[in-house]
């Protein structure tokens, strides 16, 4: 069995394994589950209200330790929610220089539609808003224990949605209410490059088999991979914004999710190791790396996806997302050794060999796929996270809009640059 095949069929068995251990979320009907949690404070989560937009907390089972139930009211404990119109996920380590407590400091509490809700029911208390005309923004809800030296535990339900012009919940934020038709747009331009790469695979392959080598099945499978997981990722997204939940295909885009990232790692250091098109093997070197740079977008995907179903008030959760973003970024790292390798050898090659023309063209196509790589690394890891972190609510489905395109111009690229032609 080719080695093709046999890395195909490895990876799927992974990612089915994988997907199996996979619990979905509740999505954007957040359950928070806190137990002996000894943070001052931290994040919840976010949401964009328009007018008639509705939240609702319910937090029952709260428990202070040490603490009396029966003076509640006497404990500055609760939660801050504050109003913006960007991303303010973070807003608590920028407050970190403010002294006193978060709940009664005015710095914090800049805009007339922030608000502070106490615990002062210990069994079950509820705190419910509707948000009215001029009101409208991006709401983050905040978790504040004024009290030193403390551990709180409780159950939080946080429901929150926007209505549209039928009077049906929309779960989805303001700005993200786009993304299902978006994912679905994009699926289809996805789908479009695939059945043309798909087509010049055919074609080349009846002029001459020679041409079609296993980099180009493995780039086959890559874009099919990644056109399915945007097409799941527009039913989830939908779902989402219906009942608040994606239910069972939240597995199913995650299964495609984490194929989508492991192939396009696998087809890139592939490319640039040089096999199948300037060799039928891959050096011990280029094998430990490539095993390095597999294993650890195995364990990034998954933990990326589990991460991503993760209330971000869970403990350590910030942490864990910027270590599996640096993981991440790692593996960009190291997929560019092979390619710098390739060119360094046509380099050396074109010196020496009496087919220094061939090994010129050579050597300046992988410089270009170099180029390319690097960009897009920089574009969809550094340019697109500071996006997102300006970008106004309302224009939050610009930054997936953009990341998906950069991607699509990226395998267009990819595939022009390597296309099954003789003598590339």
């Amino acid at each position: 069995m080719s080695f093709a095949r046999v890395l195909v069929a490895t990876l799927v068995v992974l990612s089915i394994l994988s997907a199996l251990y996979i619990t979905p979320g509740n999505a954007l009907i957040h359950d928070l589950n806190i137990v002996e949690d000894g943070r001052s404070q931290f994040f919840i989560e976010n949401f964009g209200f328009a007018a008639q937009g509705h939240l609702r907390m319910r937090v029952s089972g709260f428990q202070l330790t040490p603490g009396d139930a029966s003076k509640a009211a006497d404990y500055k404990v609760g939660f801050l929610i504050k109003h913006t119109e960007t991303d303010s996920a973070r807003f608590l380590q920028e407050a970190e220089s403010l002294e006193g407590c978060l709940l009664d400091s005015m710095e914090v509490m800049n805009n007339e539609n922030d608000r502070v809700a106490l615990i002062t029911n210990w069994t079950q208390q509820n705190f419910a808003r509707v948000i009215q005309p001029g009101e409208e923004g991006f709401y983050n809800y905040y978790f504040v224990n004024c009290e030193p030296d403390t551990w709180v535990s409780f159950d939080l339900k946080l429901v929150q949605y926007n209505v549209d012009a039928n009077g049906s919940p929309n779960f989805m934020s303001v700005g993200d209410d786009a993304l299902p038709a978006l994912y679905f747009l994009l699926f289809l331009l996805f789908l479009a490059a695939t059945l043309l790469w798909v087509y010049a695979c055919v074609r080349a392959h009846s002029e001459n088999p020679f041409k079609v080598k296993g980099i180009h099945h493995l780039m086959t499978v890559a874009i099919s991979v990644k056109a399915l997981s945007l097409l799941f990722k527009a039913i989830e997204t939908y779902f989402l914004q219906v009942d608040g939940h994606p239910g069972s295909f939240a597995a199913i885009y995650f299964l495609f999710t984490f194929l989508k990232g492991v192939f396009m790692f696998v087809v890139i250091a592939l490319i640039g190791s040089g096999w199948s098109l300037l060799k039928p093997f891959l050096s011990d070197r280029d094998k430990k790396i490539f095993l390095f740079v597999i294993t650890l977008q195995i364990l990034d995907n998954l933990a990326l996806v589990v991460m991503e179903e993760t209330a971000p008030g869970s403990r350590g959760w910030f942490t864990a997302k910027d270590l599996f973003r640096l993981i991440d970024i790692i593996c960009c790292g190291a997929i560019l050794i092979p390619i710098i390798s390739s060119i360094q050898h046509l380099k050396e090659a074109a010196q020496v060999d009496d087919k220094a023309a061939m090994n010129m063209n050579k050597l300046q196509l992988f410089r270009q796929f170099y180029l390319t790589v690097v960009g897009y690394i920089y574009f969809t890891r550094i340019i697109i996270y500071l996006l997102d972190a300006t970008l106004p609510y309302r224009l939050s489905w610009v930054g997936p809009l953009v990341t998906e395109t950069a991607t699509l111009l990226f395998y267009v690229i990819t595939g022009f640059t390597f296309r099954p032609v003789e003598d590339n």
